[in-house]
This record gives C-alpha cells, sequence and structure tokens, in this order.
C-alpha cells in the first residue's frame, strides 16, 4: 500500500498540460516601415506575403508589405476600428498585387511556427479589408511545408456585422470547402471591417510537434467569384488585405525533471515485482 501511495504521489508531480502562445504577430515590436517578413512579437515565427509579386493584368507589381498605425476612420459597418500597429499585405510599382487572375488559395499571407512541443492547435486572428479588397478568405494550414488544408473559421459575433461562414461545393472559382466573406452586406459599407477574433482549431493530430507547422490567410475565390467587399468585381487596381493579433497556440505539456521520471520507472518495477511474487505464490 505504501509503495502505491508514493507511485500515486510520483504521478500527481508530473506536470500538468497548459495552453499556451507558440507565437503571435501583433506587429507592435515592429517599425512603423515596409515589411514583408515580420518576426513574430511573442514566441518564434516568420510572417511573409504570397503571390504580391506578380504580373498580371498587363503591369508588374512588387512586393510592398508594410508596418502601419491603424486609423480609427478605417470602419466600417460594425464600427470597429483598430488604430494599434498592423500589417498591410499588398503590392506596387506599378500593379496592385492583388488579382482576380491569381489562382485561388495563391494570394495573401502565411505565418509559420513550429509547433514542437504542442498539442491541441488553435488560430485565432483579426482581419481588415478595405472597401475595394478581395471579400473572400479561406484558412490553409500546413503540416509539411508543401501540402496546404482548408479549415472552417469561427466566426462567432462577427456575424452581426455581416460576415458570413460559407462551404463551396459547387463553383470551380471558389474553394471547395470553408471560406468567409465580407462581400454579402445589403448595405453600403461593405469593407473597411475589422473583424477581430477569428478562430480555428486544427483536429489534424499531425499538426501537433510539427516543424514545419504553418497557416495561410489566403484568397477564396478567382474569377467571376473573385469579388470585392462591396459585392463588385475585383478591379484589380486598387484594395489590400490587413491582419492584426495572430496568433498561434495549443496545448504545451512540460518535460518533468530527470530524476522524476527514474522514481517513477523504479516505482513501477517494484509494483511489477511484487505482483509476479504473489502470483508465484
Amino acid at each position: 500500500m505504501k509503495k502505491m501511495l508514493s507511485l500515486a504521489a510520483l504521478v500527481l508531480a508530473l506536470p500538468a498540460a497548459q495552453a499556451g502562445t507558440i507565437a503571435l504577430w501583433n506587429f507592435q515590436s515592429d517599425a512603423i516601415a515596409g515589411n514583408n517578413t515580420p518576426a513574430a512579437d511573442v514566441g518564434t515565427g516568420i510572417a511573409s506575403s504570397i503571390g504580391m509579386t506578380n504580373s498580371y493584368n498587363g503591369t508588374t507589381a512588387v512586393t510592398t508589405d508594410d508596418v502601419l498605425a491603424g486609423v480609427s476612420s478605417d470602419t466600417g459597418a460594425n464600427g470597429l476600428s483598430n488604430t494599434s500597429q498592423i500589417w498591410r499585405v499588398r503590392g506596387q510599382n506599378p500593379g496592385n498585387g492583388w488579382s482576380s487572375q491569381a489562382a485561388i488559395g495563391t494570394q495573401g499571407a502565411q505565418f509559420a511556427a513550429s509547433t514542437v512541443g504542442y498539442s491541441g492547435i488553435t488560430v485565432s486572428f483579426d482581419w481588415y479589408a478595405t472597401t475595394q479588397g478581395e471579400g473572400n478568405l479561406q484558412l490553409q494550414y500546413t503540416t509539411d511545408g508543401v501540402n496546404y488544408n482548408n479549415v472552417a473559421i469561427n466566426i462567432g459575433a462577427n456575424s452581426a456585422a455581416g460576415l458570413a461562414s460559407l462551404t463551396n461545393s459547387t463553383s470551380d472559382n471558389t474553394v471547395t470547402g470553408a471560406y468567409i466573406s465580407d462581400n454579402k452586406k445589403s448595405n453600403a459599407l461593405g469593407g473597411q471591417d475589422w473583424f477581430q477574433g477569428l478562430t480555428a482549431t486544427i483536429v489534424d493530430p499531425a499538426a501537433a510537434n510539427d516543424a514545419n507547422f504553418a497557416i495561410r490567410l489566403v484568397n477564396a475565390s478567382t474569377g467571376a467569384d473573385d469579388l470585392s467587399t462591396q459585392g463588385t468585381a475585383l478591379n484589380n487596381t486598387s484594395g489590400n488585405w490587413r491582419f492584426d493579433n495572430v496568433s498561434i497556440s495549443g496545448i504545451a505539456t512540460p518535460v518533468p525533471e530527470p530524476e522524476t521520471y527514474v522514481q517513477l520507472l523504479a516505482g513501477l518495477a517494484a509494483l511489477g515485482f511484487v505482483a509476479r511474487r504473489r502470483k508465484s505464490a
């Protein structure tokens, strides 16, 4: 009995799993300037834009992402603004970067952070699109840095401001799967909305303890389906996306002290020995 109590005490002494932030980008550590690859402000990770350097629409665009200070006038139907530092994804010189000619899932931003030592991976972010920005966004994740999987986004209270959570299975010009849309409003205030606290849970077990983990926030549509937040065809000459508070989190299980493991194994061995002796007797 004493051995069993001692073993139970050792088990209780093992560190408990704890939720924690793996990487967070709130862009407060960055200078207000051009920045194509902002590092995480908390934890370790790198962000980068996707598909902003291109030659769509008969022009040439070069990636010109930047960190800028938000302004109170950047509000739409939901009345929310963000006056902290944010990250703008775009191309210029002279093209706009964003284009309805781009294939589905090839324009937007990627946030990469190793999940080694973590399970139960979750994602959250704030998203803003200008009035001429693309209105359809999808979330993807990768576990190998090559193949990307579509995952549903929980929009929470943002549905009250006109953000829609949709699933496509019919149109070839929109991702087959889940996406969110800011171009379904029935008013003139489409665009310029800060949608805050958008979340997703990555249930794929391969996403845990993965050195190659990354998420992408990218265009969900192309061609005729590629509408601005005004619900009109993308003009391909203006508009962009902006992000803030992009977080990758998980549940970490701290590694116990070596001596705790030794004592636990010794206790298990002792119990096994006693059990074998009793069986022989």
